[in-house]
């Protein structure tokens, strides 16, 4: 599902619906309907920025990781 959200993501950036550090609302919509077109479930525009908070997340504790001395 993540490969999926990032290419809708990408072609959503390459549209313009990517504000200054904001997706705008018909970037979420998109995604949530393209995701639920794809595999088959009933997504919101919600569940997309849930989605993309938590990679968020994701890419903090990584970062925070390879910055330790040592590591990678």
């Amino acid at each position: 599902m993540e490969h999926v959200l990032a290419d809708v993501l990408r072609d959503q950036r390459n549209l313009g619906n990517k504000g200054d550090g904001n997706w705008k609302a018909i970037a979420y919509s998109t995604a949530a309907q393209s995701l639920s077109k794809h595999f088959g479930v009933h997504l919101m525009a919600d569940n997309v920025k849930n989605c993309f908070k938590l990679w968020r997340t994701w890419y903090e504790i990584v970062s925070d990781i390879l910055s330790q001395s040592g590591f990678g």
